[in-house]
């Protein structure tokens, strides 16, 4: 299924369900009067079905709860796309798998699923949008239900037993930190998550090589505008001093053709330099691990952007759809070169359901109006156009 039939699902049949099911909901809480003091007495159950990245942006409030209730199962519910992404971070004792791409399949494994989630104490739903995941979380007769809700939380109050505000134009990772606060999970210092997270990945001795620049060029179906063309990321490297680089651009295998693309663009004007086009060769996990093995990561904004970040690599990172504001998170161990120019459309991924300029990426061309090169940035939002100084997000509030 498209990401637009799952939306369309997701609207017309979750609004349905949460009709029939709020009343008996509200009658049972009036009725039971459950505990719902926030200290998790039982297993964990975290609902994320699309955005990996986002995974990795919740990575340092998901290790903060693990380590507070380490003798509870932390589970994982997602579909099969993201859970690659779940797996890789480490902290879950069990991934859930629904199948969502045909409407009979998802149905049937979201009852499996229900089976094995039925009765868990918590159940933390990461999905702001998803009216189903909703119904799944009060289906599964948790103790305890937090959720997020945006300007209006009618349809999910009474339905989850908390609720944090999510401001869709601050950095998101406050907002899964309030989670963690909220259930009495103190969050991990960034030395201590970066150290957590690198245990187990392969490591290369970088001594004799050439310096080595992994480039993630780009992202899943949701979202494609924040893609960059082949013209613009030639004319990005011919504003570079490039000698002897090693480039490898890393993505699924869909990602290839687009890669090489950028390759045979780049690739004759430097001739010392190597390149390789590694995308569809590499598992998610080694992919991880070659950024970990490598000297910077230059991207755009995806999952593979958070993982370098979080592997305290130095970054470059370009931003349209997106704003950075939202992404990234307060680390001033990592060096971060951010390219964005603040349009009125901007941003517009998880604002709007589709982009208002029909998928003709101008915030992303209006980095490359300058000369060839030097892309521009929006001062009013970051400091230098080379922006090593970190970002520091606004910050939101608890409602």
């Amino acid at each position: 299924m498209t990401i637009q039939t799952k939306q369309r699902i997701d609207l017309f049949l979750g609004m349905i369900l949460l009709v029939l099911v709020r009343l008996p909901v509200v009658a049972l809480g009036f009725l039971l009067r459950r505990d719902h003091s926030p200290i998790v007495k039982g297993d964990i159950l975290v609902i994320k079905m699309q955005g990996g990245g986002s995974l990795v942006l919740a990575f340092p409030a998901l290790l903060s709860i693990k380590r507070r209730y380490h003798n509870s199962r932390l589970l994982l519910l997602t579909t099969r796309s993201v859970a690659q992404f779940g797996e890789s971070l480490g902290v879950f004792d069990e991934v859930i798998c629904v199948d969502d791409r045909k409407m009979y399949r998802l149905f049937l494994s979201g009852l499996r699923a229900l089976w094995r989630c039925f009765r868990v104490d918590t159940v933390l739903d990461f999905e702001v949008y998803s009216r189903l995941t909703t119904v799944f979380s009060v289906l599964t007769a948790a103790r305890n239900r937090i959720g997020f809700y945006l300007e209006s939380a009618f349809w999910r109050k009474g339905l989850h037993t908390h609720l944090v505000f999510f401001n869709r134009f601050a950095s998101v990772h406050y907002f899964y930190e309030q989670v963690a606060q909220l259930l009495d999970a103190p969050i991990v210092p960034f030395e201590v998550r970066a150290e957590e997270f690198i245990r187990g990945l392969a490591s290369e001795e970088k001594k004799g090589r050439n310096k080595r620049i992994a480039i993630g060029h780009a992202c899943s179906e949701m979202g494609a505008e924040r893609m960059l063309t082949a013209d613009q990321w030639l004319s990005f490297f011919l504003g570079q001093g490039i000698t002897c680089e090693e480039f490898a651009f890393l993505g699924a295998k869909c990602d290839y053709r687009l890669a090489q693309d950028i390759i045979e663009k780049v690739a004759t004007h430097f001739p010392v330099a190597s390149f390789k086009n590694l995308c569809g060769l590499l598992t998610l996990a080694q992919s991880i691990a070659y950024i970990n093995s490598s000297d910077e990561f230059w991207g755009i904004d995806s999952a593979l952007l958070h993982y370098a970040r979080l592997l305290g690599k130095k970054t470059v990172s370009f931003w349209g759809p997106t704003d950075p504001m939202t992404r990234l998170g307060n680390s001033p161990q990592v060096s971060s070169e951010i390219y964005y120019r603040k349009v009125p459309c901007s941003p517009c991924i998880h604002v709007a359901e589709s982009p208002p300029c029909g998928g003709q990426n101008l915030c992303i061309q209006g980095l490359f109006n300058g000369d060839a090169g030097t892309p521009v940035v929006e001062m009013r939002t970051l400091r230098s156009i080379r922006c090593k100084d970190r970002v520091d997000p606004e910050r939101g509030q608890n409602l």
